[in-house]
């Protein structure tokens, strides 16, 4: 399918504090766009992805679509079908993860209907590229009678993959898996890494091809570790820390091997009470046995949630240094290495985090929106031009007018490359991409 030009290829550049940014439309209107993401391999090509529905009750359909920009493209040429839309009254496959290696490699995580349209109990992945062509799925697990939740993907440059996820079988008895692939090959059989009361899982995977599996076990977190190398896992840390429950976790790799693990966590009771939220981080060195001691990085008392973009997000830059971000009291806050804490949106206003990414030559940017309330909502960002360099202004993303939520970012070399959901006025919302 090709982008019609005089919808997908329409300049956006109002005047203001956001010229350095022009925008392209990626999609046609739809009843709901989400969950917008924008991968980038090595060679240069980007692939753009959201989340639609169409229509509303059990008739309506839903669906994952995406688009293509080609290695030295001005802009997104045309549009891919990811997810193919289905009825939402039958079970829907759910795109868990997409994510890049190589030079124009990509894997899909999917959580599939089991057998005979059971709910959500087969995970399996589609190799591809960033050219939006995909193989067929390879089924990973089948689990017939328990719901597979919170899939993980995570993917280095050369190709070495982890998928983990966990599968909600009762009090007690849920269960973490991860499946690993070596680059070049497919992923291997399903290894069990705990039992319990399970409610999130997160991995990440190192430049050498080290794998840190992470889960929330309801009011702990744990962790296993692979090093290089090695041929199974080490034994189970658990993270010295306030209670984490509700735990949004954040785990990466160095290159150096060093691990950090950052999260925020909330306790949320049944009868709705909830207490303060908290933003913390834990450090394995390079060759350490497990993880020193949790840092609090922020608490803030509890508040409605008028935003539902991430609470905390982490990335390594290409300097090496870790750099978390977080939605704090004073608004989106940025912590890189031992640097203390930039605060980057503008003072008084309602910033939700939505994203952090990591360019070359040190090159950061993070992205909010002013909250789901916010029915003229501006995507904004800020860019920190080099390793060690402070974020600059907040920036105006999105056009001007519109109501815009949800922006993912990456680099295109090193212009920052923002893809969001935008509508004007009560029209329908469509994807967008903006770059500076």
């Amino acid at each position: 399918m090709r982008l019609a030009l005089a919808v997908a290829l329409l300049l956006l550049v109002p005047a203001g504090a956001r010229a350095e940014w022009t925008g392209q439309t990626l999609s046609s209107p739809h009843s709901t766009i989400d969950s917008p993401s924008v991968i980038v391999a090595g060679g240069g090509g980007a692939l753009a992805s959201w989340r639609f529905q169409q229509g509303l009750g059990n008739g309506s359909r839903a669906g994952t679509e995406g688009a293509v920009r080609p290695a030295g493209a001005a802009g997104f040429t045309r549009r891919v079908a990811i997810v193919p839309a289905k009825r939402i009254d039958r079970p829907l496959t759910t795109l868990a993860g997409l994510e890049p290696y190589g030079a124009d490699g990509a894997i899909q995580a999917l959580i599939l209907p089991g057998p005979g349209d059971a709910p959500q109990a087969r995970i399996g992945v589609r190799f591809g590229k960033v050219d939006g062509s995909f193989g067929r799925v390879r089924t990973i697990r089948v689990a017939p009678t328990y719901s597979i939740l919170r899939a993980s993907l995570a993917v280095n440059a050369r190709g070495d993959a982890a998928l983990a996820w966990f599968e909600n079988r009762g009090v007690r008895t849920d269960r973490v898996y991860v499946a690993l692939r070596r680059a070049g090959h497919g992923f291997g059989k399903p290894r069990r890494l705990a039992t319990g009361r399970i409610r999130n899982v997160a991995a990440a995977v190192g430049q050498h091809g080290q794998v840190l599996v992470s889960w929330d076990a309801r009011g702990v977190l744990r962790t296993r570790f692979k090093a290089r190398g090695a041929r199974g896992f080490g034994a189970t840390d658990t993270i010295r820390s306030r209670k984490t429950y509700n735990a949004d976790m954040h785990p990466v790799i160095t290159p150096s091997g060093r691990t950090v693990l950052a999260w925020s966590a909330q306790f949320t009771s049944e009868g709705g009470s909830r207490g303060p939220i908290h933003f913390e981080a834990a450090t394995r060195a390079a060759g350490a046995r497990r993880f020193a001691r949790a840092r609090l990085l922020e608490e803030i008392p509890s508040r409605a949630d008028d935003g539902l973009g991430h609470p905390l997000d982490a990335v390594v830059d290409s300097a090496g240094t870790v750099a978390i971000a977080w939605r704090g009291a004073a608004g989106v806050r940025v912590k890189r290495g031992p640097a203390p804490a930039q605060t980057v949106s503008a003072p008084g206003t309602t910033a939700v985090l939505s994203d952090l990414a990591a360019g070359p030559a040190g090159r950061l940017v993070v992205v909010w929106d002013g909250g789901v309330e916010d029915s003229a909502s501006l995507v904004r960002a800020a860019v920190a031009d080099g390793a060690g360099a402070p974020f600059g202004a907040p920036e105006d993303v999105s056009a001007a007018g519109r109501d815009s939520h949800f922006g993912a970012a990456a680099f295109i070399g090193d212009r920052p490359l923002v893809v969001l959901s935008s509508r004007e006025g009560r029209g329908k919302p469509v994807a967008q991409a903006y770059v500076r």
